[in-house]
């Protein structure tokens, strides 16, 4: 081990007296350097070197590296004024070359750590090395499967080293040993229409561009690179065909590219949107056909998927925003796919897809009202009406299909509600909690319904609001669930629940307590109408309404913590009888559910020494008092 530290630190001799000779550093500065580098080079040679041994070396380097170059930057200043320059040295090229060394001795150590290497290959690139060439086919040969690592070395070839073909190869071989690597293809894809681009550029500067020229044919059929080149000048016409030829071959290594990628991985959906992003991203010219055949691809594959008619409908609307072309027939257009898409796929997400398409046009004509003003003046239907029309209908047709869900149904009275329809919104509401299956189960339908319930009175003033909303409520708390605690919560807020309905609702809790099939959710309730009675009417009537509640056949486990958790509360308040309520609910837990719920156990230890803890504390404290104090037994 010190024969290999003294070897590594001889060779520094010639940096130091650089350094020393430059004015960088003193000796005593040296000397530290010296001693810090011994005690990184004994932490590298020990038997078991750590990984931050290494870094933590490639940090000190690094910080010393930077205090070189700000004390050059003030010598070299000096020697402007005198008219003189800095000549390179080594103290120039020392610290690069050493951190790399360092470096090297990390990845040959942690051959199988993924994140030196990166860490090695991305430092010897912001060095501007060459070296990160060699790095990277060493990671590559011991991680051929890392996606990552085969898109890092083709992007350091393609714009570093300038070197497509050397990017295609490896491309092409990190395909070969990762042929299911969604990523790999996609970067592949990229990387050629990115290369198809910087041609064209450099054919606009050469003023040999050929808009009328295609770049790729259809499926199946090869482009003739000879007459790409015709209408150029004779001047340029060497330099113009190799030109066009890279640009159409380019073009169609992206076509093939596509057709290979969707032959390993057929069945997925979002990677053909990616493909069709990239498109749209890079935007090169004459590849209409390759995205004709991508939607052409989705269409044909994902007949019975929603996403994918969605965007088939897209691609008619966003051609009215990148090709300049009329957005109302583009619209006609995306409602034509999204027609055809509901005799494919009638369910309630291509509902919600083309509600959601609906509303954005909606949103859109609302944006555009001068148009719609001079519609209206000559007798005709504006195009906001014809937009809120088409949507209504839609709600309708998804009622009626019986594919309602909880973002069509609030849809459906958010856009009543918009036209000014409060009672048609209450009544479209009603009928999804009362008669659609999908959602007579929902909170948040039945929560919808409450609230438009109460604005509806407030609105008109109408009498029986009282009765008529805990009719509803007491049906909400019936059907709902899930989240039932907030149907209560808002009972509270609009006073529903009184002395006169009080009784009502604890028949209603003791026969959903009572029952097997939503147990759950009325143990929910009740734990929220005990909270709610302890703060509003107080601790014994809180008492009366959980003990009458737990008298029930099986009352529930998690209606029973909550009445302990509120006593356990109580206890370390001081509440003089809550011990005895707590132990109480104690003992009836765990005869009930204890055989299978260890931890009900261990909390009522856990209370108990707490109590006796407080107990001797006291004791402690007020000795004289000791009749007076009783230990729990």
């Amino acid at each position: 081990m010190a024969d290999t530290v003294a070897y590594h630190m001889e060779r520094m001799l010639p940096e130091l007296e650089d350094l020393e000779k430059r004015g960088l550093f003193s000796k005593q500065e040296l000397k530290e350097i010296v001693r810090q580098r011994r005690d990184f080079e004994y932490l590298l040679k020990r038997h078991s070197a750590l990984k931050q041994d290494f870094l933590g070396y490639v940090d000190y380097e690094t910080q010393l590296e930077s205090a070189r170059k700000e004390r050059k930057e003030v010598i070299c200043r000096d020697l402007r004024t005198k008219g003189e320059g800095w000549k390179s040295s080594i103290c120039d090229r020392s610290s690069a070359m050493r951190i790399m060394l360092i470096y090297e001795r990390a990845v040959t150590k942690f051959k199988g750590d993924l994140e030196l290497w990166l860490r090695y290959a991305e430092y010897c690139r912001s060095q501007g090395s060459r070296r990160v060439q060699k790095v990277l086919m060493k990671a590559i040969q011991l991680h051929p499967a890392v996606p990552g690592l085969w898109i890092y070395a083709a992007v350091w070839e393609a714009e570093h080293n300038s070197n497509v073909t050397a990017a295609r190869a490896l491309m092409q071989q990190g395909l070969r040993a990762c042929p299911k690597s969604e990523t790999l293809w996609l970067e592949y894809f990229r990387m050629e229409l990115i290369f198809a681009e910087k041609v064209k550029a450099r054919r606009l500067v050469l003023g040999i561009s050929t808009p009328e020229t295609p770049a790729i044919t259809e499926a199946g059929e090869d482009g003739d690179d000879g007459d790409m080149s015709k209408s150029e000048t004779d001047g340029d016409e060497v330099k113009g065909k190799a030109t066009v030829s890279y640009f159409a071959a380019s073009c169609k290594i992206a076509q093939v590219i596509y057709r290979k990628a969707i032959s390993e991985i057929p069945d997925n959906l979002r990677f053909r949107q990616r493909f069709l992003e990239i498109l749209e991203s890079i935007d090169v010219e004459k590849l209409m056909v390759l995205e004709g055949e991508i939607y052409a691809g989705i269409r044909e594959r994902f007949v019975t998927d929603e996403d994918s008619w969605a965007w088939l409908a897209r691609r008619q609307f966003v051609k009215a925003e990148s090709k300049g072309m009329d957005i109302m027939e583009c619209r006609k257009e995306a409602t034509k796919v999204y027609d055809e898409a509901l005799q494919s796929v009638n369910s309630a997400r291509m509902y919600e897809l083309y509600a959601e398409f609906l509303t954005g046009n909606l949103e859109y004509d609302d944006e555009h009202l001068e148009a719609d003003d001079l519609a209206s003046e000559n007798g005709q239907m504006s195009t906001l009406d014809q937009s809120a029309e088409t949507l209504l209908k839609l709600y309708i047709r998804a009622k009626a299909a019986g594919v309602e869900s909880e973002t069509l149904a609030q849809g459906h009275a958010g856009l009543l509600l918009r036209l000014g329809n409060i009672d048609l919104a209450r009544e479209a509401v009603e009928v999804s909690c009362n008669e659609s299956a999908s959602t007579c189960g929902s909170a948040r339908i039945w929560t919808l319904l409450l609230s438009l319930e109460t604005k509806r009175v407030s609105e008109k003033k109408l009498d029986s609001s009282e009765q008529q909303l805990a009719k509803l409520l007491k049906a909400s708390l019936k059907n709902a669930t899930d989240d039932v605690k907030t149907l209560l919560q808002i009972a509270v807020e609009v006073q529903t629940v009184s002395r006169k309905s009080f009784d009502g609702f604890l028949q209603l809790l003791e026969s959903i307590l009572a029952g097997t099939s939503r147990k759950q959710a009325g143990a929910e309730v009740a734990s929220a109408l005990v909270d709610w009675v302890l703060h509003a009417e107080g601790l014994q009537r809180a008492r009366e309404i959980y003990t009458r509640l737990i008298a029930l056949p099986s009352p529930g486990l998690n209606f029973l913590k909550s009445c302990i958790a509120m006593e356990v509360g109580l206890v370390s308040e001081g509440n003089g009888d809550a011990l005895k309520q707590l132990r109480k609910l104690f003992n009836l837990a765990v005869e009930l559910y204890g055989h299978f719920d260890e931890g009900l156990w261990l909390e009522y230890c856990s209370q108990e020494r707490k109590v006796m803890f407080n107990s001797r504390c006291i004791y402690m404290l007020y000795p004289c008092q000791s009749s007076l104090w009783h230990m729990p037994g």
